[in-house]
């Protein structure tokens, strides 16, 4: 390719890991339709994300012997979010992913939520269903992501990291999405062969950090989408949900632009899919069928109009 010049046009070349990990079974208050979701956070090798995040983790102080370096090293669970300590760490990690002058080039992450209540079973293995399901959209969470956040670039992919879980027994999922997508694009290109299971303790592997940030951002996501329990303990979980939720609105609302630049579209995403349920012998049946807008059942929790039970 040539500029108007005659000079050849460099392509740019992105290197990158990719962290995901998903949320199971959630029931949507105004449906009752099944859902579970998928999130990926995209780590630019150039602009490294997981330093940031251990940084924001301990503040910056890795001093064992100081009382506040115990509480800086809890692990994050966002169903486990029910004390200060663990709170205050996420309340960080939040506040890096809002702050664009500190997470513009380094933060990507993308949620690809599924309404499992209106895919047809006749498309999956009835004997492994949701790998089935996962597998085949894993594969479309990554490539959109790709996609999108490196648009002009070739991608070299470095690594793909998941949390530990079922998936990695699954005959095709530690390699089928690697294999498809390498073969069918040109501009992605992949140094690993397989995904690599990570621990969620980051005491075990510091990569697990980020496994650990992808769990809070699906976890606070799916909160404001499906609402929060309410419990003693789920005030904290309120809290950070409040905080996420004005990012969150601009996810599934229009982008939102700020000094003429768009502040978080195509870095932070999220999607669904499908808008409509089809039979698999309808050969349109995947056009338009992904969407952002959806109704926020924690808003209308937040405004006292309704109550999870």
């Amino acid at each position: 390719m040539r500029d108007l010049f005659g000079d050849e046009i460099q392509q740019k070349c992105a290197r990158i890991n990719i962290y995901a990990d998903e949320i199971q079974s959630k029931k949507c208050a105004y449906t009752n339709d099944n859902w579970f979701y998928i999130g990926i956070i995209v780590e630019d090798l150039d602009n490294p994300l997981l330093d940031d995040i251990i940084n924001e983790r301990y503040c910056d102080n890795f001093d064992k012997k100081v009382p506040y370096f115990a509480k800086n090293d809890r692990e994050i669970h966002w169903s486990e979010v029910n004390d200060i300590d663990t709170k205050n760490i996420c309340k960080r990690w939040l506040k890096y992913m809002i702050t664009t002058y500190k997470s513009e080039k380094k933060f990507y992450a993308y949620i690809l939520g599924i309404n499992n209540s209106k895919l047809s079973k006749t498309e999956f293995d009835d004997k492994n269903e949701f790998n089935s399901k996962y597998n085949r959209f894993f594969r479309s969470a990554v490539l959109y992501a790709l996609k999108s956040f490196f648009s002009n670039a070739r991608v070299i992919v470095k690594k793909i990291y998941h949390e530990q879980g079922q998936q990695q027994n699954h005959k095709y999922f530690p390699w089928h999405s690697i294999y498809k997508i390498g073969r069918r694009d040109k501009n992605i290109q992949f140094k690993c062969d397989n995904v690599t299971f990570l621990p969620k303790d980051h005491r075990k592997d510091r990569r697990s950090n980020i496994i650990q940030l992808c769990d809070l951002f699906l976890g606070v996501s799916t909160s404001i989408l499906h609402g929060i329990k309410k419990s003693k303990r789920s005030v904290y979980r309120e809290e950070l949900a409040n905080m996420f939720l004005p990012l969150f609105q601009k996810m599934v609302d229009e982008p939102y632009e700020e000094n003429g630049v768009y502040a978080h579209s195509n870095r932070v995403m999220i999607r669904f899919f499908p808008k409509e349920q089809s039979s698999p012998l309808d050969l349109q049946r995947f056009v338009n069928q992904f969407y952002t807008k959806r109704r926020l059942y924690y808003m209308e929790q937040k405004a006292g109009q309704l109550s999870l039970f």
